[in-house]
């Protein structure tokens, strides 16, 4: 198998509940040796679906058909996660009692949002990063102030340019596992058709803990949209993680993408978002019926990604480089030119001989020849 079709063959193996007739083609594919494991787990390991991979194997007695060694992998990945997700649902009872305190109610979102509300079948199905939350606009930086009272910090230095984020830097502290992200808007390129007043609307509460909300499933939607294709950039640069796709699929479970739709101001991205989400699935149609010209371009990109390292390492370089040198360097120049926070921010970073260090070791992480898709 090719990476292209073990991308594929993965998408396959996240929807055996889906598909039986899945299993069977899984089955004979192992059969055949004809899987290149290490590579498998690569995919797997990029896109953050180890353990939903282990519990879909699991529960359709597939195990038993891997090589021992990488069943016992998989095994140990999930109870890791498994661990740590219980302490991040620890970590949220314990931020969201300092915050109600202060008579603040965070909004969770994306992956801490979910396991909160119970999308997922297991504790451990979900690979977690940084714990994001909202809340309102004039609770922000009073927010910040009651979780520094309890130990957390910054986990990186802070320029002095939080006026103009959507968040406030991470801040962690030392006995918790997840860095925290203090939103006070979800992305600055979607304000104007989604934003805290919208969300306060349908915000659902938490029954397994008090004092905190949730986005609505049609919210969840329109955010997993966003934050995946527009705030990170996958519709242009023709990528998308499986844990993203993952989460779209059980997402829609709930609600009606059509109707999550009338929500959503770029339909011509979000069309070809849930297309593709269908074609990785090997779902197709019956995932999401609609089709237009951007969702057979985005298709495309996304396989020639994965079928030539040449137009992968080309292509992401040039769509990093434009959005470095235009909307980076020469949109917070011009910017410096009438915010003086901006104008103090961009003063305070080329005066640390820290922030060249780690903006080099960004260039150099970014174009590594081992920064696969």
């Amino acid at each position: 198998m090719n990476n292209k079709e073990l991308f594929y063959f993965t998408g396959k193996c996240l929807m055996l509940d889906e598909d039986p007739g899945f299993r069977q083609d899984i089955i004979e594919k192992i059969a055949t040796d004809s899987i290149d494991w290490q590579m498998f787990v690569t995919i797997c390991s990029n896109h953050l679906v180890l353990p939903v991979v282990y519990l879909k194997f699991y529960k359709h007695d597939i195990i038993k058909h891997l090589p021992e060694e990488l069943a016992g992998y998989l095994k140990d990945i999930y109870d890791l996660n498994a661990s740590r997700n219980n302490q991040i649902l620890l970590q949220l009872h314990d931020v969201t009692g300092v915050l109600n305190k202060g008579g603040i109610y965070p909004v969770f979102l994306k992956g801490a949002g979910n396991l909160l509300d119970e999308l997922y079948s297991d504790i451990g199905e979900r690979m977690l990063g940084d714990v994001d939350f909202l809340v309102p606009e004039k609770d922000w930086l009073r927010s910040v102030k009651l979780l520094k009272k309890d130990g957390y910090s910054e986990s990186n230095p802070n320029y002095g340019d939080n006026g103009n984020a959507c968040h406030y830097p991470p801040i962690s502290k030392s006995c918790a596992c997840a860095h925290l992200e203090i939103h006070r808007f979800l992305s600055s390129k979607c304000q104007f058709w989604f934003n805290p007043c919208i969300i306060e609307k349908e915000k659902k509460s938490v029954i397994a803990l008090k004092g905190c909300y949730v986005l609505s499933d049609n919210h969840k939607i329109i955010h997993n949209f966003i934050h995946s294709q527009i705030h990170h950039g996958g519709h242009s640069k023709g990528m998308a993680s499986f844990r993203n796709l993952y989460d779209l699929y059980l997402l829609s479970k709930r609600a009606d993408l059509q109707q999550a739709m009338t929500g959503i101001k770029s339909k011509r991205k979000a069309i070809a978002y849930f297309a593709f989400t269908g074609k990785a699935f090997g779902l197709n149609e019956s995932f999401f019926t609609g089709r237009n010209v951007s969702s057979l371009l985005y298709i495309k990109k996304h396989d020639l990604n994965l079928s030539s390292a040449t137009f992968y390492y080309t292509y992401r370089s040039i769509v990093f480089i434009s959005h470095r040198i235009f909307i980076g360097y020469i949109g917070q120049l011009i910017k410096s030119i009438y915010s003086k926070e901006v104008r103090k921010s961009l003063i305070n970073r080329l005066s640390d001989r820290q922030w060249y260090s780690a903006h080099l070791n960004y260039y150099r992480s970014f174009f590594s020849p081992n920064k696969k898709f």
